[in-house]
């Protein structure tokens, strides 16, 4: 009886420590989307993606993810046949703090060969997944801008 407990003690401890984790991998997804209102056509366009984090996250500076969308699939009567996942696109992360990491569009994925989606490009709700992430060792790109003309 004593083994049973342990074991039953042991499967459930298991299930919890990996419900946790797999709680706190579905938990990155993209909250909030803001983007600068550029004064010049020079002037660079930024579009940050917000991601919600909840406590430690395996998230640093440069790492690049893939986003993406879960899209759900109904028959002509409205009824649910089945979901899927798709990447919509990759992103760099350029900010960490406690409980959100801010990321900028590196690459949107072409659809040529993947599912169509209704929304080009990554919104909020789409989801990061961590699976084939890397570093970005390339140097930054500055921005162009042309000297002021004199008045």
């Amino acid at each position: 009886m004593k083994t049973l407990n342990k074991i039953l003690l042991f499967a459930l401890f298991f299930v919890a420590t990996s419900f946790a984790s797999a709680q706190e991998l579905k938990d990155l997804e993209v909250v909030d989307v803001k983007r600068n209102i550029p004064l010049a056509e020079t002037d660079p366009v930024y579009k940050d993606f917000y991601i919600k984090l909840n406590g430690p996250s395996p998230l640093k500076k440069n790492l690049v993810v893939k986003a993406t969308r879960k899209i759900s699939v109904k028959d002509a009567s409205m009824k649910p046949i089945g979901d899927f996942k798709t990447v919509v696109g990759l992103l760099k992360i350029i900010h960490i703090s406690d409980s959100i990491a801010v990321a900028r569009e590196f690459k949107l994925t072409p659809r040529e060969d993947e599912p169509m989606i209704e929304q080009i490009g990554i919104m909020v709700g789409d989801t990061i997944d961590l699976s084939e992430s890397f570093t970005d060792t390339s140097k930054k790109k500055t921005a162009l801008v042309e000297p002021a003309a004199e008045i």
